[in-house]
């Protein structure tokens, strides 16, 4: 009896072992079976913010590419403007034709602007003013009362980034009218008058 009782308690104690055994081992597949499926949790949770970066990345240098694209465009398109306002040299090609366009443009019937003359200075630095020189310019013009004042209104609005014309400045004008004077009255009323002013420039690093 006693050895019947000595086989059935050891019996007992493998059941428990064995019971204990399987118990821990559930514990730890289960715990396993969730670390696992966090690690793949967050694998799934990093390769979603690894492709938002990604995308914000890529629309962030998009942005930044237009913007850098329109940047320079402006740049460039100022740095025309500038070298147009204020040219590099004297540069009287450019400048004659500037002239010529203007009074060809404006010389309509009934209300005419002719230019009968153009002579050029020699250009020479402004005083005061590092960098940039002045062109002196001569010219006999023939033209309305009307067409005067916008002529007047052409060069006062030069050197302008809106319009981008060479800047330019008058300093005398000499007014001629015929018989019997200025009529006030007559807008359309032809003057002769010549005027002196000054178109400037860059002064060359490299003097000629």
């Amino acid at each position: 009896m006693d050895h019947k009782n000595s086989i059935f308690n050891l019996g007992n104690i493998y059941f428990f072992l064995a019971l204990i055994l399987f118990g821990g081992s559930a514990v730890y597949a289960t715990l396993n079976y969730q670390i696992v499926r966090a690690e793949s949790q967050a694998v799934v949770e990093n390769e979603v913010m690894r492709d938002s970066v990604r995308n914000r990345l890529k629309t962030e240098k998009e942005a930044f590419r237009v913007f850098a694209d329109e940047r320079a465009k402006k740049q460039s398109e100022y740095m025309k403007k500038i070298a147009s306002i204020l040219p590099p040299d004297e540069n009287y090609t450019d400048l004659t034709r500037l002239l010529d366009d203007y009074f060809a443009r404006n010389d309509t019937p009934g209300n005419p602007i002719f230019q009968s003359s153009l002579r050029y200075g020699k250009g020479t630095p402004v005083s005061g003013t590092p960098g940039v020189s002045s062109l002196p310019i001569a010219m006999n013009l023939e033209s309305t009362r009307d067409n005067f004042f916008k002529f007047l209104n052409f060069v006062n609005n030069s050197g302008s980034l809106e319009n981008g014309l060479r800047l330019m400045e008058i300093n005398s004008i000499q007014l001629n009218f015929p018989e019997g004077g200025e009529v006030l009255s007559d807008p359309t009323q032809k003057i002769n008058f010549t005027v002196d002013m000054n178109a400037y420039y860059e002064t060359p690093k490299v003097q000629r």
